[in-house]
């Protein structure tokens, strides 16, 4: 399966495959390694993602750039901030920066409601 990528996708394809590809070493591919030095195919390629150990092992270290070349049905928006994120499930409304901010906040504001009930009671 190819992937189709623009030259910002390409980036930071490349910067994952420098910092998490296992079998990127020196710029080259020990996959490919049959006695001879390789280049690794997605430093060189720049217009789509050719390597499967790539889409199936480094790419989902950056949700975001996985939520950008997923399809649209995983692809979500953040109600609160607007930023696109990877989502399995249909019912999520936040990326996990947001979501975070919005538990506490509504943990706070439960507890609120909660002391000012026992309040009204006394």
């Amino acid at each position: 399966m190819i992937v189709k990528i623009n030259s910002k996708q390409s980036r930071k394809v490349n910067k994952l495959v420098r910092n998490y590809c296992c079998n990127c070493v020196d710029d080259n591919c020990l996959l490919l390694d049959d006695g001879d030095e390789h280049q690794c195919v997605q430093l060189i390629s720049s217009t789509g993602i050719y390597c499967n150990y790539f889409l199936k092992s480094v790419l989902p270290n950056d949700m975001e750039l996985l939520a950008e070349l997923e399809s649209k049905d995983n692809k979500r928006t953040c109600t609160n901030c607007g930023k696109s994120f990877y989502s399995q499930t249909k019912n999520r409304l936040y990326c996990s920066e947001c979501a975070e901010r919005i538990k506490r906040q509504k943990a706070a504001e439960r507890k609120r409601r909660q002391r000012q009930r026992q309040s009204e009671k006394e």
